[in-house]
């Protein structure tokens, strides 16, 4: 399968390391075809990766570069950072052969060979964006794409991609996921894994999300951590960093001495992946037998008394059961299955929810607008407000909802 990733000049500096371990992680692990996408003069890229890399390599603009050109920056918008991440969305017009291609973004390594092509999106398959759980928004930085799908959207594509330049924090993930709301399809989690997931045996493309290596070795030796968000998502699992990281450094040796990277270096991590996700296992296979008997109905907790806003809630039941409310209710369930000590929110509910009475969310949700802006509504119904606000990017929903929210016509729940 043919692999895209896209980058223009005045990333290279920043990413060229990242971009050298992609292309020899692609090549010796996953089995990919390396094209790149770049805004820049082709002989530096070239340069940076080795003459003698086998590289397609597509020099190319931005279909919107002269309105990203003409769009004034702001200190939360850039045109350099809007001209790289808007030239994916060229790789239809630059692929005329292949239906599907993969694109990812350049801070990733391919930890095993990469196999899609039983999947078929309607335009894309991708993965949550910060939350394995969460699927309400998605990253782009690994697309599975539909090509004729994607050609054939391209210029409205673009026309929402204008009516967003400049607004704060937005660039083709937001306009991805505003274009193609209700209309993208779930890339399997381990395809798209993030390091502050943790160690995953399964994990194929590993995307250095927040945190690029060099950020992670700096965590590392940092005491105490910050609170800026590269500091948090890291400080949410460092021994996912520490492994990838490792992972990374053997592939960069490689690619130093222009070798392949042999399965003998590899082993002690496929080791240490192995044993975390056989724990896991093992946690979950535990919490099976420990709850293969079924409790009476003397054992069970009583019914909870359902909250203030009891006209959007129902108890779940077998006939109902829906996993993303019964996570969205349940914020201890939905860290349990994050955690890995338990496999899914219907797993809880069979072995205990359904015996305690868990709720589940059904929000009736209305638009949000200056006139009837509720905070706390705004949060319940997106959830990564709450994260990014925790992380230090946002003071308060009402501003999260001033530079993104409005624009991306953002709901909030209806009040009783």
């Amino acid at each position: 399968m043919k692999w895209y990733s896209c980058l223009n000049a005045s990333a290279l500096d920043r990413y060229a390391g990242h971009l050298r371990v992609a292309v020899r992680t692609a090549i010796d692990i996953a089995g990919l075809e390396p094209h790149l996408v770049f805004d820049g003069e082709a002989d530096r890229l070239r340069a940076i990766l080795g003459h003698d890399a086998p590289v397609h390599i597509h020099s190319r603009r931005s279909g919107l570069i002269e309105a990203i050109e003409a769009t004034p920056e702001t200190p939360d918008w850039s045109r350099s950072i809007a001209a790289g991440a808007f030239l994916r969305l060229e790789i239809p017009l630059i692929e005329t052969t292949d239906e599907f291609v993969l694109y990812t973004d350049c801070d990733v390594l391919f930890a095993r060979r990469v196999e899609l092509s039983p999947m078929r999106p309607r335009y894309f398959a991708a993965a949550p964006q910060h939350e394995p759980h969460e699927w309400s928004q998605f990253c782009s930085g690994v697309l599975l794409l539909n090509v004729p799908a994607m050609r054939a959207e391209y210029e409205p594509l673009m026309q929402r991609a204008r009516d967003f330049l400049g607004l704060p924090h937005h660039y083709d993930q937001e306009v991805l996921n505003a274009h193609f709301a209700g209309r993208w399809d779930h890339l399997p989690l381990a395809m798209h894994w993030k390091p502050y997931w943790g160690v995953e045996w399964d994990a194929s493309i590993v995307h250095f999300h927040g945190p690029k290596a060099e950020d992670s070795r700096r965590l590392a030796a940092a005491a105490p951590a910050g609170t800026d968000l590269l500091s948090q998502l890291y400080a949410r699992d460092p021994r996912g960093y520490a492994h990838f990281l490792r992972f990374y450094d053997i592939a960069a040796e490689a690619d130093r001495r222009g070798a392949r990277i042999s399965a003998a270096s590899l082993a002690p991590l496929r080791l240490e992946a192995a044993a975390a996700s056989g724990g896991r296992a093992l946690r979950r296979a535990l919490a099976f037998l420990r709850e293969l008997r079924p409790l009476t109905p003397r054992e069970a907790a009583p019914s909870p008394i359902l909250p203030p806003e009891a006209s959007f809630a129902q108890i779940a039941t077998l006939e109902n059961f829906d996993e993303r409310a019964y996570l969205y209710a349940n914020p201890d369930v939905a860290e349990k299955v994050r955690s890995g000590s338990i496999l899914s929110g219907r797993a809880h509910f069979a072995r205990y929810g359904r015996y305690e009475g868990r709720v589940q969310m059904i929000p009736h949700d209305q638009p949000a607008t200056p006139e009837n802006f509720d905070a706390e509504a705004y949060v319940a119904r997106n959830p990564d407000v709450a994260f990014l606000i925790a992380r230090g990017r946002y003071p308060s929903a009402r501003a999260h909802f001033e530079r993104r929210g409005r624009a991306e016509l953002r709901r909030q729940l209806t009040r009783p």
